[in-house]
C-alpha cells in the first residue's frame, strides 16, 4: 500500500534549466530499500482515499534515520513544470513510498554490481551507492554513466568518492570535458571493461531505447541477472 507522508522542501539545486535536485524532509519516515521510487503529488493528501494526480520519481538516496530523501526531477511536461514552479524551499507536497523491484541482491554479496545509467537515470544508482557504502561492498560496484553536459551531470563527486577509479566510466554526450569521452555509452565499452558479463548483476536505468539496447546485448552475451528501470 505504501506510506503516505507530507514532505517539506529543504533545498533545491539546479542542474541547468531542465533538471533539479530536491531534498525533502518526510513527515513519516519508514524504512525503504535502495533503488525504489515514490509517487509525488502537489495536493495535500493524508489518507488512503482516491490518490490525486501525481508523478513517479526514483529516490536518489538510501534510507536515512533523519527522514531526508533526494529526488532528481527533469522538467518534461505540464506536471513537472508545475513542480518546478510550486516546489520551493519551505513548501510542501505529498509523497507515497516506496515501490518497485529495482533492488540490490538480498542474499548474494560477492558478485559484481554493474550499473548503466543515462541522464536522470542515475537517481536510483546513487541510492545504491549510499547503501553499498553502509554495507561495505563498494569494491563490487561498476558504474557507466552518460550525461549531456557538465551542468546536467548528477552525483559525480559522490561516484568518484565511492566507486573504485578503474570501475567508474563517465561519458559526456554534448560537451567536450577533459578526460571524458564525448559520446554515448556503447556496448563495446561494457565488453572491453573488466566486468564479467556472465557473473555480474546488471542494473540499467534510462529511456526505453537506452535500456533495451543494453539489455538485449547483455542477454545475447550470456548475462543472467539483468534489471531495468525505464522512464
Amino acid at each position: 500500500m505504501g506510506t503516505i507522508s507530507k514532505a517539506t522542501v529543504l533545498s533545491v539545486k539546479e542542474h541547468g534549466s531542465e533538471i533539479r535536485e530536491y531534498t525533502l524532509q518526510l513527515g513519516k519516515n519508514h524504512y525503504f530499500e535502495a533503488g525504489l521510487f515514490l509517487q509525488l503529488t502537489l495536493e495535500n493528501k493524508e489518507d488512503y482515499t482516491r490518490w490525486p494526480e501525481s508523478r513517479n520519481f526514483s529516490i536518489a538516496s538510501a534510507f536515512k534515520e533523519d527522514g531526508t530523501i533526494k529526488l532528481i526531477i527533469r522538467k518534461v511536461g505540464v506536471y513537472t513544470s508545475r513542480i518546478f514552479d510550486e516546489l520551493i524551499v519551505g513548501s510542501t507536497c505529498t509523497v507515497k513510498y516506496a515501490f518497485g523491484d529495482f533492488l540490490l541482491p538480498f542474499f548474494e554479496k560477492k558478485k559484481p554490481i554493474c550499473c548503466i545509467a543515462g541522464g536522470t537515470g542515475i537517481a536510483p544508482i546513487l541510492s545504491f551507492c549510499e547503501q553499498l557504502v553502509r554495507d561495505n561492498y563498494t569494491d563490487r560496484l561498476h558504474v557507466f554513466y552518460s550525461f549531456k553536459n557538465e551542468e546536467e551531470m548528477q552525483g559525480v563527486d559522490m561516484l568518484k568518492s565511492i566507486v573504485p577509479k578503474a570501475q567508474l566510466h563517465l561519458f559526456c554526450t554534448r560537451q567536450e570535458m577533459a578526460e571524458l569521452p564525448n559520446r554515448r555509452i556503447e556496448w563495446r565499452d561494457i565488453q572491453t571493461s573488466n566486468v564479467d558479463v556472465t557473473d555480474s548483476h546488471f542494473y540499467i536505468c534510462g529511456g526505453e531505447t537506452f535500456t533495451s539496447y543494453f539489455a538485449k546485448n547483455l542477454s545475447a552475451a550470456g548475462a543472467e541477472n539483468i534489471y531495468t528501470d525505464e522512464w
